[in-house]
């Protein structure tokens, strides 16, 4: 049985527990210890992690690698650190040593492109971006335009005004660390050209076809071009879900096997959709998933071992009209059709995964109505509806193709409802309620709770048990209780553990 280490990209639940509580294959799971992980802001013990990981090469098969975290401490660290460029390229370099302790350990790496979020808020930001990341946003965009030619002069006179607005020191401190990490990830990149790693993945954490995340896309694909490495190395819109996609590769190659995968969309324009916080459009982005998780994207439900169905409008609406809103989910897109579909997948006994991406952030309530009311909803294989259209795309290939791989039912029924209460029962209903509810009542905000375990955390596990109660029978039937932790001390997350029912089906 294979051992593999992970180090994740940070400590909340979809990067440390997720790989965790997934369905099982042949292989056991080491995670480097929490205590070594470090808290939103705060870097992980980097030092502790390159000393755990000496200790353990040895022992090991497989190491997945969130460089992120090893260089810089995690996610958002890396948007924050005033490190030096050699410094950073140093800590790289412990791979190069890991190598040699164990020349046949097997490792696959990733490193992602730093975001430029479009609102202010500093949340996950430098404190500064709370008063202009919304300008920095858009001086990403314009500059980015004004490059490639395409600047309008209503767009010069807009840029003109943003550089009046934004604070040199603030510009100045963004655009260096920009620099400083597109600088040590093209470093990290020469791990692939020298086969000290077996994988490497970049994600772009939170994207858009223009702008600062954008063109430093284009340092990284010249610098991939200048020494032919396209071919190894995918750039596609993730983040979270990219230790789940490096884990499933991992069991993929290690036994052999390249699952065979089906996409269908619910919208025939759906594959034609580019997601809010992307830079292309989704059926791209599946492509780059498939490959990137060992798998392999076929074109028909009969060659297929794995049937990915995509529950997309013909647009990506945030905040639309209900005009909008029903040209894109109603007439263009057709649900009865998409059931339809599902229910003769699982007659072709094809393994179903259910992509829920019609909404950015949250899942789609209609669906989830018409799986109840058809009996799917624990007949499907696979579910996910969270947070950004790559992470729930990730989530599901990965469930799926490790379910396939070990054909693990238990664990992954435990999986699937663990998505249920927190994508459908959180995200999508208890996560508002606590903002309007609780969140005042405690004199709160929804970045600052009274405490990862405190009231409002309560309130908000009381309405998920009330709310799948009334709504989703089937599934509490299967749940005796829930644990709920916020681990970064805000509504956007939760940390969900499931107790199942002794008398479940």
């Amino acid at each position: 049985m294979n051992r593999i280490l992970m180090v994740p990209l940070d400590e909340r639940p979809c990067n440390y527990r997720f790989p965790q509580i997934m369905p099982k294959a042949e292989y056991t799971l080491e995670m480097v210890p929490m205590s070594m992980m470090g808290l939103k802001k705060r870097p992980a013990d980097r030092d502790a992690i390159a000393a755990w990981l000496r200790r353990k090469a040895g022992e090991a098969n497989i190491l997945i690698l969130a460089l992120d975290t090893l260089v810089y401490g995690g996610l958002i660290p890396s948007r924050l650190h005033a490190e030096e460029r050699e410094a950073l390229m140093a800590r790289v370099d412990l791979v190069k040593e890991l190598r040699k302790l164990n020349p046949a350990l097997k490792i696959y790496a990733f490193m992602t492109i730093m975001r430029c979020p479009r609102f202010s808020n500093g949340d996950e930001e430098p404190e500064y971006y709370w008063d202009c990341g919304a300008d920095i946003h858009k001086y990403g965009i314009l500059t980015h335009r004004k490059a490639l030619g395409m600047l309008t002069e209503a767009e010069r006179g807009e840029l003109a005004a943003i550089e009046a607005r934004i604070p040199r020191d603030a510009l100045a401190d963004y655009t260096a660390r920009r620099a400083v990490n597109s600088d040590v990830l093209c470093h990290a990149l020469t791990l692939m050209e020298e086969e000290i790693v077996d994988g490497f993945i970049v994600p772009q954490d939170d994207s858009a076809p223009y702008g600062f995340t954008a063109m430093d896309q284009e340092k990284v694909r010249a610098f991939l071009k200048e020494r032919r490495l396209e071919l190894k190395v995918p750039i596609y819109p993730a983040a979270d879900d990219t230790g789940m996609t490096m884990l499933v590769r991992a069991v993929n190659e290690t036994v052999g096997t390249m699952p065979k995968i089906y996409v269908y969309y619910a919208s025939h324009f759906g594959p034609f959709v580019t997601p809010s916080f992307e830079d292309r459009t989704i059926d791209a982005t599946i492509k780059c998933q498939i490959m990137a998780a060992g798998c392999i994207r076929v074109y028909s439900l009969a060659e297929c071992d794995i049937a990915v169905a995509v529950n997309i409008g013909a647009e990506m609406i945030y905040e639309g009209t209900p005009g909008q809103m029903t040209r894109a989910y109603d007439v263009e897109r057709s649900l009865p059709e998409y059931i339809r579909f599902l229910k003769y997948a699982l007659e072709e006994k094809k393994l179903v995964a259910v992509a829920d991406v019609a909404y950015p952030t949250h899942n789609d309530l209609e669906l989830m109505h018409f799986l109840r009311d058809e009996d799917l909803l624990l007949k499907i294989h696979a579910y996910a509806g969270w947070n950004t259209s790559s992470n729930t795309l990730g989530t599901v290939i990965c469930e799926s193709a490790l379910l396939l791989a070990g054909g693990d039912a238990e664990g992954n029924k435990y999986f699937l409802l663990h998505r249920y209460y927190d994508d459908v029962g959180y995200c999508s209903h208890a996560r508002t309620w606590t903002d309007i509810h609780a969140v005042p009542k405690y004199g709160c905000t929804v970045f600052a709770l009274d405490g990862e375990r405190g009231k409002c955390v309560a309130e908000a596990r009381e309405e998920i048990m009330r709310y799948m109660r009334e709504n989703f029978p089937s599934l509490a039937n299967e749940v005796e209780d829930i644990d709920v932790v916020s681990p970064w001390n805000r509504t956007f997350e939760i940390d969900l553990c499931l107790k199942l029912s002794r008398n479940r089906s």
